[in-house]
């Protein structure tokens, strides 16, 4: 009887570790990064649970990409379209994808797209994994839906303290370009989100 019980309680033991737990995280929607001449140079998977994504993983494989062994911008921008031709407000390759997802009309480092930079390693390879609360899957999708953008420089994430301004006159702080994207640079590389079906 006690041989019983005790292969009966390995057995629930066994079913309790391999059942997903009902916390765990779907991949909801994904996003394919392409650089201006259409190659592939990563892919972004967005998970979570049915409305909200919580959790985002990239994998990078963008031998090419400017800064080998350096940090990129990486942000949810606000259109759905990688155009590679120059357009948008700064005419800009990728242009097309508008600024930075923000519905409360923050300065960069507050946008609700502003995601941790991305370390991309001598060889061109890069991943990153992180948590977040900042995205209802409606809202990516929406009518002209969503797109995730790989820079070609750091972000600052407007973290310029007025002790280190300078110029002709003195600028107090970061400037508006620097309050509106960081100072990551061109656009590398473009992805539109999209469901996973």
């Amino acid at each position: 009887m006690i041989g019983a019980l005790a292969i009966a309680t390995a057995s629930i033991t066994a079913l309790t570790i391999n059942t997903p737990s009902a916390g765990a995280v779907e991949p909801l929607l994904k996003a394919t990064l392409l650089d201006t001449g259409g190659n592939p140079v990563g892919t972004v998977i967005l998970k979570g649970k049915s409305a909200i994504v919580s959790r985002i993983e990239v994998r990078l494989r963008a031998g090419a990409a400017p800064a080998l062994g350096d940090f990129h911008g990486f942000h949810v921008h606000t259109t759905g379209v990688c155009d590679p031709a120059p357009s948008g407000t700064t005419n800009v390759p990728f242009g097309s994808a508008g600024g930075h997802w923000n519905p409360s009309a923050a300065t960069h480092g507050g946008h609700a797209g502003d995601l941790p930079s991305v370390l991309i390693q001598a060889n061109g390879k890069g991943f990153a994994e992180f948590d977040t609360d900042r995205f209802p899957v409606a809202a990516l999708l929406d009518g002209d839906g969503s797109a995730v953008v790989l820079h070609a420089g750091r972000d600052n994430f407007a973290n310029i303290p007025s002790a280190y301004s300078s110029g002709e006159p003195p600028v107090s702080g970061p400037n508006t370009a620097t309050l509106g994207t960081g100072d990551a640079g061109g656009r590398f590389g473009c992805g539109v989100v999209e469901a996973i079906v």
